[in-house]
């Protein structure tokens, strides 16, 4: 079974690769009622997408020096600790203490490795911001569409979570109204129960993933 990665279809939203690819901010207006923090998240996606397109147009660093910078936007932008232990879900508590941090930094790997590999294949698309909503005291959902050359828009969805500590973070995705957060927790359960229940099952499955990925 192969594992899909958590950014696979959420390439196409800020992986244009093929210029000239845009961000598309909607005309701020004011709203009253906006909540603290509403603002700075949609501005938290407007950024990366900008800043990804400028990364993928970028033909004249190499693959190990836009390896290192896809690292950096998703450390910067993505709460990949969350997201990672999430994705593992009930299988966390069963994982040794070795065992969760080589998945965490496996898992970080595989989702820039991958990331890196979909490069070129959503040339011609664009993301359009459309808004920000709050979903609770701590999250809120960035509505965007993903405009193609042909056929309908993609809708894509960020949501976006306040910490304590490190400001706001994506925790997941939301791809025509599947989480990918949820989807590849499935995923991951379902390879750890074809290895007997061992997440060391995983681990190597990632670790070969990875391997292949970064050839």
């Amino acid at each position: 079974m192969k594992i899909k990665t958590l950014l696979v279809l959420s390439v196409t939203a800020f992986c244009f690769a093929a210029a000239p690819a845009l961000v598309i901010p909607t005309p701020h207006t004011a709203h009253a009622a906006e909540k603290p923090g509403q603002k700075e998240a949609k501005e938290l996606v407007e950024q990366l997408g900008t800043e990804a397109v400028e990364l993928l147009a970028n033909d004249t660093i190499s693959a190990a020096e836009q390896r290192e910078a896809f690292d950096k936007l998703i450390s910067r932008d993505f709460n990949m600790k969350l997201i990672g232990r999430f994705v593992l879900g009930k299988h966390w508590r069963k994982a040794t203490k070795d065992q969760q941090v080589e998945y965490q930094a496996l898992f970080k790997r595989y989702i820039i490795s991958t990331y890196q590999k979909r490069i070129g294949e959503y040339s011609g698309e664009n993301l359009k911001i459309i808004r920000a909503k709050p979903l609770n005291k701590k999250e809120f959902l960035v509505l965007s569409q993903i405009i193609r050359p042909s056929g309908p828009p993609i809708k894509l969805d960020w949501r976006v979570r306040k910490g304590k500590k490190n400001g706001q973070k994506i925790v997941d995705i939301i791809v025509e109204n599947v989480s990918m957060a949820i989807t590849h927790r499935d995923e991951f359960s379902s390879v750890i129960s074809q290895n007997g229940g061992q997440v060391e099952g995983l681990l190597a499955r990632l670790r070969k993933q990875i391997a292949s990925a970064e050839k």
